[in-house]
This record gives C-alpha cells, structure tokens and sequence, in this order.
C-alpha cells in the first residue's frame, strides 16, 4: 500500500513538472476564447461533482486547480505564457429534499511571464474572490412525495439565484446568469420560464468591439417545452428574447451598439432504433430582431439562423471506442467588412443583418475557436480508453478531433478578423487530447490543437494552442 501511494505521489508530481515545462508552441488565438474552451471543460467537470441533495443536511467542500496556456497572440504578433490558478469551495444545505441552498465562490491568480499580460499590466492579476454560484431551488414534487409517498401528476420547481443556464442544446444560451427559473411539469410535458440577467462586470460581451467587448448588461427571457413521452426521442422547442443595455465605455466613438436579439428553436435528442448506441441531437434556430450598422445610429432587422447536427456512437466493446460527426451551421453576411460580431467592421447601413450571433457554447477548436457566424463547420472526434486493463489508467481517455470550416457567404467577414479575404475556404484543424482521472479527487487534461489557415488568411502562418489542467477535490 506505502509503495502504491508513493508512485501516485510521484506521478503526481510529474503531472504538474509536465504541466509547468511542457514545450512551448507557436499558437495563435486570443486568450479568452481558448481558456473559454478549457473551462467549459472544467465546469462540465465540477457540475457533475456538485453535491447531491440529502434529505437532510450540510455538506461542503472545494476544488484547487492549476492550469498552463501557453498560445501566440496573433494580432499582436507575440508568444504569450500563462499559469493560472484557482481556488473554489463551495456549500449545499438540503432540507429534506425540498428547500436546498447551493453556494459556490471563487478566487484566483494569474501568472503571466513577463510582458505577456495582454492587458499590458507589469505581469500578474489577483482574481479577487467572487460569487460563481448562489442559488435556492423549491421543489414542489418533492414535497409532495414525502407527504404521500407518490409522485404528483403535475408538479414544479423554482430556482432564483446565480447559476449557469442553457436552453435548447446551449447552442443559443450557455453563460452564467442571475436569474430565475421556473419548471412546471403535466405528465411527459415539460415547460421552462426563464428570466435572467448578464453579470456585468464578468461577462464578455459577443460584440467585439473595443468600446464594448469586456462587459456585456443584457436582460434574457426564455421559455423551452420538451416532450419526454417517447421511448428514445425528445423533441424540444425554445423562445429566447434579449434586450441589450450594455453602455459604451472607454473609447467613445458616438456609435450606438445595441444587438437586441430574438430567437426561435427547435431540436431533438435521443437514440436511432437499430443502433441503441448511436446518439444523435439535431436543432435549428431563427433569429431575428434589431442591430446597429456600423456608422449610422438607426437600427437594421436581424435575419439570421442557425444548423447544429450531432451523431456520436459508442461501440460495446473494450476499450470503449467512441467516434461523433458533428455539423455546424451560422448564416452570414456579405457586406459585413472585418468581422462577423462586431459593430465595428460589421453589417452595413441600409442592409439586413444576416450574421448568426447568440450566447451559446460549441467547441469550434482550440486554436482557432471561431464563433460559428458565416461558417460551415464540420467535427470529426474519436476516442478510447487504450489501457482500461491497467487500474491507474483505466480512466484515463485518450483523443483526437478533426475540424474543418469553409464560409457560408464568401466574400463575408467571419469572427477572425484576419480571414476576412474573399475565398469560402477558410482552413482546418487538429486537436489531440488527454483527460486523466487518477482518482475520485485528482484528475489531469491536456489539449494541443493546430490550426491550418485557408485563403481566406492572408497569413498563411499555422498557429497552435496549449493548455494542461490538473484538478484536486476536497
């Protein structure tokens, strides 16, 4: 047992050697979009960690991670390193399965080598601790079930508090709001009212422009229905309203910003009959409303929408291969100059704003990360657990993904401001990938991805990025 717990000690320790001096890449792509990509990871990760309600009690806890990037800033034309450490503890207080009081907050610190901060402070940023997660939940149902021992035919649930909220396949909606959620249950029908609001000071606005870009003050309203009653599909649909009050700070440059967006969706999840493991999920999306064109203080209707087409399928075998297609659709604009999410070099006065812009979360690459506006994106991801015989790697998967993007309107900006060329091919990238529990509290990823620029790049330079994560449980 003593020899057991030293080499996991050791490897342990060489994880995070490996992490800190893992060799350094030429990469490319601002740093928000690839730490976005990492921690969405790290979300979906502490998520399914999160207490279990009890009948009756506290619990608490936390989590420590460390996490490397290492990436080259193409607009500035700069290698940038950074080690990023984060601290969270959370608590949970259930009452009898009923009332439960959830809070989660978080602090951290950013150590950048020296002259690579992009924000060109000396080197180093203190997060502050904040509030991630603060929420109360009724649950009617609950209630109910412990009264008279059976299910209610028709039931609810009310959440108010910070959280972090979806709708439909997260394709439109996938950020942490202050907000509050209704759920309302009759039979195999289910219907979700959702009212939210952006945390202004921690949220990144989609509009990439400089007066605007580092904080986002939007209000949401969102209903989804979903219908469980068939044995391996639910279908769902889904309205999303948003206003935007975000003001202009900084640099002022008398243009309004305003991207007040609707949307209409509908999808299904599930499993095809002949092939119980073949998963699939299937959604489009309209969008419409009103934005400012670059110039002019007199808003344009938003015609855009959106495809995402998802089959994964997990072969009953050893090893557990797993291969998933993935097809990703967001229409484009042709007149929008530079990008396809900014004011600022984007739709144009006197046209319609045809550029598919939302709030959700897709892994579009690591190096590249485009938002899927103006792109056809298509996915190829396999992976395994190669070494599932041997008990400390036998959670340990190992992967690799494919991607490919080509422009939906060819003379249209993406949001790359640098593949704005007239040409659809846009070029492809490929990711490998490790992600490593080693035991109930310590698990480690890593992800190297390359991007091969297309012509729509002038700059034909391929870049890469970098990042290893190591993550402890307490």
């Amino acid at each position: 047992m003593h020899k057991n717990r030293l080499g996991l000690n050791c490897i342990l320790l060489s994880l995070v050697v490996v992490s800190v001096l893992v060799c350094r890449a030429s990469a490319q792509e601002p740093i928000e979009r690839g730490r976005r990509v990492y921690g969405e990871q790290l979300r979906v990760e502490l998520d399914k960690q999160q207490a279990t309600a009890r009948q009756m009690g506290l619990d608490a806890g936390g989590w420590f991670s460390f996490a490397f990037f290492d990436f080259e800033d193409a607009a500035a034309r700069k290698e940038r390193t950074l080690r990023q450490y984060e601290l969270r503890l959370w608590a949970n207080y259930t009452v009898a399965g009923v009332h439960t009081f959830y809070f989660r907050g978080k602090m951290g610190y950013d150590d950048w080598n020296s002259g690579d901060n992009p924000d060109g402070d000396s080197g180093d940023d203190f997060n502050k601790p904040d509030v991630e997660r603060a929420w109360y939940r009724f649950d009617y149902d609950r209630l109910i079930r412990n009264q008279t021992g059976q299910d209610p035919p028709a039931g609810f649930t009310i959440q108010v508090g910070r959280d972090f909220y979806e709708i439909g396949s997260s394709l439109v909606l996938a950020m942490t709001l202050d907000a509050v959620k209704l759920t309302g249950r009759v039979g195999d029908l289910t219907v979700e009212g959702l009212l939210g609001q952006t945390i202004v000071h921690d949220t990144y606005n989609i509009d990439d422009s400089p007066s605007v870009s580092e904080h986002m003050d939007r209000c949401f309203y969102g209903i989804e229905v979903k219908y469980s009653g068939f044995d391996r599909h639910e279908p769902y649909a889904y309205y999303l309203w948003t206003n935007d009050h975000t003001d202009v700070r900084g640099y002022v440059d008398n243009q309004e910003y305003s991207y007040d967006s609707r949307y209409f969706g509908m999808g299904s999840r599930g499993s095809v009959e002949p092939l119980p493991n073949l998963r699939y999920e299937a959604e489009i999306v309209f969008e419409s409303g009103h934005s400012y064109p670059e110039g002019v203080n007199s808003q344009e209707k938003i015609d855009a929408m959106a495809i995402d087409l998802l089959l994964e399928y997990l072969f009953p075998v050893k090893r557990k291969p797993r291969v998933a297609f993935e097809y990703l659709w967001g229409s484009g604009d042709l007149d929008r100059r530079t990008s396809s999410t900014s004011t600022i070099g984007g739709n144009q006065p006197g046209t319609r704003d045809k550029a598919f812009n939302a709030f959700g979360y897709r892994d579009t690459g690591l190096a590249f990360a485009p938002a899927i506006s103006n792109l056809h994106i298509f996915r190829l991801d396999c992976s395994a657990i190669p070494l599932e015989d041997i008990e400390l790697f036998r959670k340990m998967e190992v992967g690799t993904t494919a991607f490919f993007y080509t422009k939906d309107a060819r003379g249209g900006a993406i949001s790359d401001t640098q593949g704005a060329a007239s040409s659809s091919w846009v070029g492809w990238e490929w990711d490998t990938y490790v992600n490593w529990r080693l035991t109930s509290d310590v698990s480690f990823t890593i992800r190297y991805g390359l991007f091969f620029p297309g012509a729509a790049f002038q700059n034909d330079h391929s870049r890469h990025f970098l990042y290893t994560g190591l993550t402890y449980s307490f």
